[in-house]
């Protein structure tokens, strides 16, 4: 294909990006972020990337400068505009009217609402929620690093890790669950190391200490919000259900995180189930799966830095549950008790994240709503205490969308060490937008006693 065709055709790609892409932006606007926006995002990204790399390196800057403000300007929209339903109260009675509720953009909701609140009091505690949800960001970004660190990888943190955070967490405004920011520290790292055995192994340990940190959370504030239990036990007509199903969380909960902090003290028991899984898998993965193996094995032996990273990740669920509790106040809340409400959110954020909804739409309410009711005076003010708490969460670490505009192609971070060694990044190609290619492994240095994807010959050298 001559240059003038291959000009033409990355021009159309380009272009048919730009309109799914605009498509993303109504269902933005319109509150509607589902399934269909979903795959027009995807759709736009890769029909982008495969349009970009047929033009010329001047017209890939533009475009690249558009995309990027684009981005921006959708995932404020698609914050400002997610929509939450708020029930319709009587206003001598207290009393929720009807089935239902009205549903308006969160926006509109949090400015119909604090009228009713002394604007020194909402903006005081909803800086509040903000900061403390900060901290757990760093406290999150952090258990990441220390994961990265015990495979060998080490990046600058704030440059780099918390960064990238920040960024995929933003990208994260259009996906389900914590796909976007799971995504893309997993890229970052990966495409800046060249070693993705280890990074995926990093990343897979650390969903599991993760979820361990959420169900210690729970279980460390159980006795404390036991009155949340009750509460929902009396509304569901059942109230000689209160004892069981307290006992049935503290089961789970107490149960999941023995077992994984089991594991974390003595990795050796993994890699053993792994290895025993890997055989039995057919010869031509079994290869892969031995890599995979070796990489959980460099773990052996760092059990204080696997401690650490459960602890950050505590904090991260702990802090984010806090939040709730100074949205509750900037309400107006009178009376808000900080452990139930702590309690509550701990389970109200385990069903956020298992539900397959965009940032949690709806399902944050919803929960909030079911839990928290009582504790928080009404239906309609735990719905908001819950999307106060989404905005305030999303305020703090929205300007990672900044962030993605310093993420060039060219961009390196300062330093990036795989077992104490500076990388040369000899399998990144700007002119590809920096994408990872089995071809671009293959044809990377690879350090003496590694194969060719950067794991150690010896298993027992992690």
């Amino acid at each position: 294909m001559d240059s003038a065709r291959r000009q033409a055709l990355g021009e159309d790609l380009v272009a048919l990006a730009f309109s799914c892409f605009m498509g993303v932006c109504a269902f933005a606007w319109l509150g509607k972020l589902g399934l269909v926006a979903v795959a027009l995002l995807l759709v736009s990204v890769s029909v982008l990337s495969a349009g970009r790399k047929r033009i010329d390196k001047a017209a890939r800057g533009r475009v690249d400068t558009w995309a990027k403000g684009l981005f921006t300007v959708a995932g404020v929209m698609a914050l400002l505009r997610h929509p939450i339903e708020v029930p319709v109260v009587d206003s001598v009675t207290g009393a929720v009217v009807g089935g239902g509720g009205v549903k308006l953009p969160i926006y509109s909701a949090i400015a119909e609402y604090i009228g009713q609140v002394e604007p020194t009091t909402f903006f005081l505690f909803a800086f509040l929620a903000m900061a403390v949800k900060f901290s757990g960001v760093i406290s999150s970004a952090f258990a990441w690093h220390l994961l990265l660190r015990g495979q060998g990888l080490r990046f600058p943190f704030w440059s780099l890790t918390f960064t990238g955070f920040l960024i995929g967490r933003f990208i994260g405004t259009f996906l389900p669950s914590t796909i976007g920011l799971d995504g893309y520290t997993l890229y970052e790292a990966g495409r800046y190391s060249n070693r993705w055995p280890r990074v995926i192994t990093a990343k897979g340990l650390e969903k599991f200490i993760g979820i361990t940190g959420l169900f210690l959370g729970m279980l460390l504030t159980l006795p404390f919000g036991y009155e949340v239990i009750v509460d929902v036990a009396d509304g569901l007509g059942r109230p000689e259900a209160a004892g069981p199903l307290a006992g049935a969380i503290a089961l789970v909960a107490g149960g999941i995180s023995s077992v994984v902090i089991i594991g974390l003290v003595w990795p050796v028991i993994l890699t053993w189930g792994l290895g025993i899984l890997g055989g039995l898998l057919p010869a031509k993965v079994r290869g892969l799966s031995k890599r995979f193996v070796d990489a959980v094995g460099a773990y052996r032996g760092q059990v204080l830095l696997l401690m650490a990273a459960l602890g950050c990740k505590f904090v991260t669920h702990f802090t984010t549950a806090m939040v709730y509790f100074f949205t509750a106040l900037a309400i107006g809340v009178v009376g808000a008790e900080f452990w139930p409400i702590v309690f509550g959110s701990t389970i109200q954020i385990l069903a956020t994240l298992l539900s397959p909804t965009i940032a949690g739409e709806g399902a944050r309410e919803a929960f909030q709503a079911l839990l928290l009711s009582k504790q928080l005076g009404g239906v309609a003010p735990a719905v908001l205490s819950g999307a106060l708490g989404f905005i305030a969460a999303e305020a703090a670490t929205l300007w990672g969308g900044a962030f993605l505009w310093t993420r060039k192609p060219h961009w390196r971070p300062r330093f990036a060490l795989v077992d104490g060694e500076q990388v040369d990044y000899a399998w990144i190609d700007d002119s590809e937008d920096g994408g990872f290619s089995v071809d671009a492994v293959r044809s990377s240095p690879v350090s003496p006693g590694q194969d060719e994807a950067g794991l150690d010959v010896d298993a027992s050298a992690g």
